[in-house]
């Protein structure tokens, strides 16, 4: 559990509220508002688990309340306010609420199918967060990947 809150917690750290709306976040590209971040999940959620009209109108609900509620917790660690352990907390109470909320609207195809959508998505994060066939060395500012040798 404590690897899958790691990536989120970096990138909860790395993100600010003052500059969410305008400055560019990773990548280069502008950060989306909570309420585009839920369209997009929402649209991405109906298509893959084929979900009804109504059950799309009470995710987006659900992704606009955990969106708002992410972006508070930035803000809160912007100003300084905020105790990273509580912080922490939060975050996994925050997720279990808004999962126990999905399984309420979602069939248990649909909810069994996003919890698959889920683990593949944070596994393809951790693959590429890392290397496969090699070691990472930061130094300066720079990072190297030193490839093994072929035994």
């Amino acid at each position: 559990m404590k690897k899958l809150l790691l990536p989120l917690l970096a990138l909860v750290l790395s993100a600010t509220a003052a500059s969410a709306q305008t400055d560019p976040g990773p990548g280069g590209r502008p950060q989306r508002t909570p309420e585009e971040m839920a369209a997009r999940q929402t649209e991405g959620l109906t298509r893959q688990l084929g979900l009804s009209a109504d059950q799309s109108a009470k995710v987006q609900q659900i992704m606009l309340a955990r969106g708002q509620e992410m972006q508070a917790m930035r803000g809160q660690l912007q100003a300084g306010t905020a105790d990273r352990q509580q912080l922490r907390e939060q975050m996994l109470a925050g997720r279990t609420k808004y999962d126990d909320q999905l399984k309420a609207v979602l069939t248990p195809d649909q909810y069994t199918k996003y919890t698959t959508l889920q683990a593949n998505r944070r596994e393809h994060m951790r693959d590429m967060a890392a290397p496969q066939d090699g070691k990472v060395k930061a130094k300066e500012g720079k990072v190297k990947i030193k490839a093994k040798a072929d035994e």
